[in-house]
């Protein structure tokens, strides 16, 4: 474990370390703050000493919560920064691309199919039907995209497909809804917001482990990736197997990505957000640094903006639309002045 810490500590540059150490303490201290905040206060005694019930299940309720938001802040970056690397596009994010609609898409077919008792009654159970269902819907978005991504080289083209195909599913949602009992419309309107609140231990844990397997597989495509920006035609001669690069990175994705969806709701444009932030304060070639920065900055963000719901009571959605659609219209401008 020593040799391994000494290993990262040489991959990186003395700034670099520093600037993850301050990202760190940050994290931390978020999340310290996320588990004080709520109805009922909480004291640091309480959170390590406190032998009360209440405030017990008060504390593993917002720790599950605090969790779970961690989960999401490492997710959707790396998805986004995944995406964004294999397809050379800045704007390339999941749901931007249409991914986390179509992830939506297949669990409001559970859910309107009678899975809601499901995930009423059998918790356990619940996590894994709605997030196998979800990486399925999101595995077959990324390999159309992927196919469709072959004959086109145009940016905004390749954008608009994505927004056509979050618009399909979108509406194959609504058409569920119109027909859908009020008992399943009630708990996917619920969903559909986006809220990091009443995840049970079990979800929390199914979340955990499908997020190591996506971290995991993103890792094992970081290296790969590097010879990736040299050309494909290049990389092969490096010896990159692409089509292996290309299944690993959409494991990663998908399972990221659906997991999120899943158990959290369609979270949208924090997969634009925090890469393009990472990329103006780092080299953006430095992939291994960029992943690195990517997770830490998507914690301690998605940690913020648990906080503001939390006194503000609004919607994840609403929040992360808020700041990630004024990015995409800088992003759209700075290339277009570029070009």
């Amino acid at each position: 474990m020593i040799g391994l810490f000494f290993i990262f500590v040489c991959m990186f540059s003395k700034r670099f370390m520093l600037l993850i150490i301050i990202l760190l303490i940050s994290c931390i201290l978020l999340f310290m703050v996320n588990l004080l905040t709520g109805f009922e206060n909480i004291t640091l005694y309480d959170l390590f000493f406190t032998q009360e019930e209440t405030k017990n299940l008060i504390i593993s309720y917002r720790f599950n919560r605090a969790l779970a938001v961690v989960l999401a802040g490492i997710s959707l970056p790396v998805s986004g920064f995944l995406l964004q690397e294999l397809f050379k596009n800045p704007l390339a994010e999941p749901s931007v691309l249409g991914i986390t609609s179509a992830s939506a898409l297949a669990v409001a077919l559970v859910i309107f199919s009678g899975g809601g008792v499901v995930l009423l009654h059998y918790q356990w159970l619940s996590g894994w039907l709605l997030i196998v269902s979800a990486f399925v819907g999101a595995l077959l978005t990324s390999l159309l995209l992927l196919f469709i991504a072959r004959g086109i080289k145009n940016v905004s083209t390749f954008i608009i497909i994505g927004f056509l195909l979050s618009s399909f599913s979108g509406s194959l949602i609504s058409t569920l809804q119109f027909y859908s009992q009020s008992e399943s419309l009630k708990q996917y309107v619920y969903w559909s917001f986006g809220s990091f609140e009443g995840l049970s231990g079990k979800q929390v844990l199914v979340f955990t482990i499908c997020t190591i397997i996506g971290l995991l597989s993103a890792f094992i495509s970081v290296e790969k990736l590097i010879g990736f920006l040299m050309g494909e035609e290049y990389a092969k001669v490096l010896g990159v197997n692409m089509t292996k690069l290309k299944v690993n990175i959409l494991i990663a994705v998908c399972l990221l990505t659906g997991s999120t969806t899943a158990m959290l709701g369609p979270i949208v444009f924090v997969g634009i957000i925090i890469p393009h932030f990472c990329r103006q304060i780092w080299n953006p070639a430095a992939l291994w640094m960029q992943i690195n920065l990517n997770i830490l900055t998507g914690i301690g963000f998605m940690l913020l903006v648990s906080l503001i719901m939390s006194y503000t009571q609004l919607p994840v959605n609403i929040l992360s639309s808020l700041i990630g659609v004024p990015t995409i219209l800088f992003i759209i401008l700075k290339y277009r002045v570029k070009n």
